[in-house]
């Protein structure tokens, strides 16, 4: 979702937005109730002091503080020249370093979290670095869905699901079926490299946790999910 990569705001978040060009013509913005003239902004002459007088009102849940000219800058910076080096992923995470340089030209207040239900980008490149080229991965939540990605060099190049796998038994959340998956990812995709299994309902929580990891780990340790890794240093 290439979105997640530049979003500050969250979904169903009250924001106001001001745009500026370089504190000059301020124009502010509410997502309730549209332009807001009310507010007394005739300029932007600090972006963060602005940022955090404005948040401290209670008004909205998050207020943001945007130079057009940054965006200018970060949409001409990322299309100057062709990415054909860069995955998508990659390119989308470009925009987001370019976007969120630690300068006042985009200023949230409360700031981006900069991570996805607590795992970042760069964790997940990392652990799909130390991977071997070419391995599998296996994710089956059962009675929703079942995919196996192939990775080659530290990059997802092809997702299947089950139906492109040898035969498995109905899937179920317990050791014998996670051997059974490990073999097919085997047989048909790559050695794999790690494989989850678990319910919908673990996984529906999960997506909705502060910390997608920890939901998952707990869940381990109940034994309402099973999970494996092919080397300690794959750990995550």
């Amino acid at each position: 979702m290439p979105g997640q990569y530049i979003a500050a705001a969250q979904p169903g978040e009250r924001g106001l937005f001001v745009l500026h060009d370089a504190g000059a013509r301020p124009r502010v913005a509410d997502t309730t109730c549209g332009l807001r003239s009310d507010l007394g902004i005739l300029e932007v002459a600090d972006p963060r002091v602005l940022a955090k007088n404005l948040y401290a009102r209670g008004e909205w849940d998050r207020v943001h503080v945007i130079d057009r000219r940054h965006l200018e800058h970060v949409a001409a910076e990322a299309q100057s020249t062709p990415r054909r080096e860069l995955s998508i992923d990659a390119y989308y995470h470009l925009v987001y370093r370019l976007l969120w340089d630690g300068s006042d030209g985009y200023v949230a207040e409360p700031p981006p979290a900069g991570r996805w239900h607590g795992v970042t980008y760069s964790a997940l490149a990392g652990f799909l670095a130390r991977a071997p080229s070419p391995a599998a991965l296996g994710l089956c939540v059962v009675d929703s869905t079942g995919l196996a990605l192939r990775v080659e060099r530290g990059r997802v190049v092809r997702v299947t699901t089950f139906e492109g796998l040898p035969p498995l038994p109905r899937p179920s959340v317990d050791a014998g079926f996670l051997d059974a998956l490990w073999l097919a990812l085997d047989a048909r995709v790559a050695p794999p490299y790690a494989a989850l299994v678990c319910s919908r309902a673990v996984w529906d929580a999960c997506l909705s946790a502060a910390d997608l990891l920890d939901c998952l780990r707990g869940a381990v340790a109940r034994g309402d999910a099973v999970w494996r890794l092919a080397a300690p240093s794959a750990s995550v």
